[in-house]
């Protein structure tokens, strides 16, 4: 009998590696074409050098990794388990008593390992390759002045908002600056044509030599007046837009940092719902009184605090587990394909995990949107639809079962 279970135990790895690997290859195609997209918006239409291209593109691959493993293992499962079915190989194995729990158990086993890497590549991989990724781009902005500005673009750069028509390496075509640092004085300035140098590589301020500048601009009494030149010299201050590429967003925190800064709004967040529950039960008080209304009560704890970042940093926090056990979790629902006979089994597995991810994609984007409108732990909404797919599986399963 244990011959037997090592056989099958091999057969169903085999079947359900060869599937990962398939299932990895097509979602991982799928979020690298998405990524090279948005690279291209801004670094490769830059004419950048191949290397850095290439190390962006690394840098930038974590982050779909997410969403790569555990859809590429509900795939597997979905097409292991249909394949099967279709070629009556799960009958056999009933016939010979094995049960089919025999199947799902080399999956699960094999499930959890991709369990663990999807974990370290979100909570290991991801913040470093975050962090080479900024480096990289700070790099690429004093190498190349223009790497913020592309065809079209409209930037905001301190109190002065930029607006060009063509950009080619240093030069821009074309642009319109408008100057609302101060409310009473207007400064509208175009130019035909502008190079654009780097003047201070510390602080990031940019050098625009202007062509032909022409400058609209209000006069003490409210008048406008209108100023030409042949060449003019304009500072732009970017290190609000390098700063914020030194900002590292939550999802690119480690646990134990997410952790840390939980611990800190928390303190914050306990003292707001001090506040809360003591008004709270004082407005109790007069409603008792007679002092204040039901409505007025009721319309208060429509008011319970609600800590953003607190919230945001939660949620990014269970979003690494919630994902990396979703590579197991999800699988409950494939192993209802075991118990039917199919005609295209492996096509149809392959239907059930698209419709899966889809489902999942959605009701974990619908969750992060909700985390910050009702004054519930973010990590119920996060961990809502690794709950509702997996019970729904596992209800389908006992369904199954007993029929």
């Amino acid at each position: 009998m244990a011959k037997r279970y090592a056989l099958v135990y091999r057969h169903v790895s085999r079947e359900y590696l060869l599937s990962f690997f398939v299932a990895f290859l097509f979602f991982f195609f799928i979020f690298f074409i998405n990524q090279i997209l948005l690279l291209a918006q801004r670094i490769l239409i830059k004419q950048i050098d191949y290397y850095s291209v290439f190390k962006a593109i690394i840098y930038s691959i974590p982050q779909f990794l997410l969403f790569t493993f555990p859809f590429s293992s509900l795939t597997a499962s979905s097409m292991t388990l249909g394949d099967l079915s279709e070629h009556r190989e799960i009958l056999a194995m009933r016939c010979n008593g094995i049960s089919p729990i025999r199947l799902y158990l080399p999956i699960l086993l094999l499930s959890l390992s991709i369990t663990a890497a999807t974990f370290v590549t979100a909570d290991y991989v991801l913040p470093v390759s975050s962090a080479r990724y900024r480096e990289l781009y700070t790099s690429l902005m004093r190498d190349l002045p223009t790497l913020e500005l592309v065809d079209g673009g409209i930037n905001t750069i301190g109190n002065k908002t930029l607006i060009n028509k063509h950009v080619n390496e240093n030069r821009i075509d074309e642009l319109i600056l408008f100057d609302s640092s101060s409310r009473e004085d207007g400064k509208i300035l175009t130019a035909p044509s502008a190079t654009v140098t780097l003047d201070d590589p510390l602080n990031f301020v940019y050098l625009l030599e202007l062509d032909r500048p022409r400058l609209l601009y209000t006069r003490s009494g409210g008048e406008w007046a209108l100023a030409q030149a042949e060449r003019a010299r304009l500072f732009l201050d970017f290190s609000k837009q390098v700063g914020s590429l030194g900002t590292v967003l939550p999802s690119q925190l480690s646990s134990k940092q997410l952790q840390a800064e939980i611990a800190q709004y928390r303190i914050s967040f306990d003292e707001e719902m001090k506040h809360y529950n003591e008004r709270l039960s004082a407005l109790r008080e007069e409603v008792k009184a007679g002092t204040k209304s039901k409505a007025e009560l009721k319309e208060f704890k429509k008011q319970k605090p609600i800590n953003f970042y607190l919230q945001y940093y939660t949620a990014e926090l269970h979003k690494k587990y919630a994902l990396s056990t979703a590579c197991t979790i999800l699988l409950f629902l494939t192993f209802v394909l075991a118990h039917l006979r199919l005609r295209h089994g492996k096509l149809i597995g392959f239907g059930l995990s698209m419709i899966t991810a889809v489902i999942y994609w959605y009701l974990l984007f619908f969750a992060q949107l909700q985390i910050f409108t009702y004054p519930i732990s973010a990590a119920l909404f996060i961990w809502a639809p690794n709950i509702i797919l997996g019970t729904l599986g596992i209800l389908l399963l006992l369904i199954m079962r007993r029929s």
